[in-house]
Order: structure tokens, then C-alpha cells, then sequence
């Protein structure tokens, strides 16, 4: 994990609505993120695909991004390549529950907050989104 980086938001009208992009296949962990994030006042955008993901991304206000490694069409790690092509500044956090030493090195490389083994704290994820994009 990367040490004493904080996330800048764009724009003056993201630190009123901060939006996270939750990316996972799996239904019930983009709930289960998108209502403790919006409990915690983010603003969530879902996808359950790479490709979804890359649509999205261009969103305004996009201020964090929770990427699941595993996806049934592009693997988070091409996302993440993609990504950083055109956001290289975007906070990103790789969640999984099939992580690897070459994956996690991987996704280091190209610049993650947190490799996130499942499952994991979601207060702690929601403590350390909430200490990373202050202003």
C-alpha cells in the first residue's frame, strides 16, 4: 500500500458529492459497498464489468474506484492499465478473493492505494476512503 498519499478530487462541486465507482461481478458485494459507502456520504456508481467500468469512468466526479481483479469479461488488472492511460491520478483499490504475489506486485506497479484480499473490513475500506480524499 502506498504511504501518506491523499486523493485530489477535480472539481469544487466533488467535495460536495464524492463519488466512488464500485466494480465487481458480484451483485451482493457492489450492495453491500454501495450502502456502506453511502452511509458514509459517497456517492456510488456501480459496474459488474471491465467494459461497464471504462464507460463510467469518464464521469464526473469519480473520486476513488474499487476494482474487483476478477471480472467475467476484462481482468481488473487490464482495467487498471486502462485506466491509468488517461486517470493516472485516480485512487484506485484492487479487491479479490483469488489475489496472487504477481498480481498484487502488478497492480503496486501501476499505482494502487490497496491490494484487498476478500473478505475484508468494510469499516476500515470506508475509514481509509474518507482519510485519503480529504482536502
Amino acid at each position: 500500500m502506498l504511504t501518506e498519499t491523499t486523493c485530489v478530487m477535480a472539481t469544487e462541486a466533488d467535495n460536495k458529492n464524492r463519488v466512488v465507482l464500485v466494480v465487481d461481478d458480484e451483485a451482493l458485494i457492489r450492495w453491500s459497498l454501495s450502502q456502506k459507502l453511502q452511509d458514509a456520504g459517497f456517492s456510488v456508481l456501480e459496474a459488474d464489468t471491465g467494459r461497464s467500468a471504462l464507460s463510467q469512468i469518464s464521469h464526473d466526479g469519480i473520486c476513488a474506484i474499487l476494482l474487483d481483479l476478477r471480472l467475467p469479461d476484462v481482468n481488473g488488472l487490464e482495467v487498471l492499465r486502462e485506466l491509468r492511460k488517461t486517470h493516472p491520478e485516480c485512487c484506485v483499490w484492487i479487491m479479490t478473493a483469488y489475489g496472487s504475489p504477481d498480481a498484487e506486485q502488478e497492480a503496486a506497479d501501476l499505482g494502487v492505494l490497496g491490494f484487498l484480499n476478500k473478505p475484508f473490513d468494510m469499516d476500515e475500506l470506508v475509514s481509509e476512503l474518507q482519510s485519503r480524499l480529504k482536502n
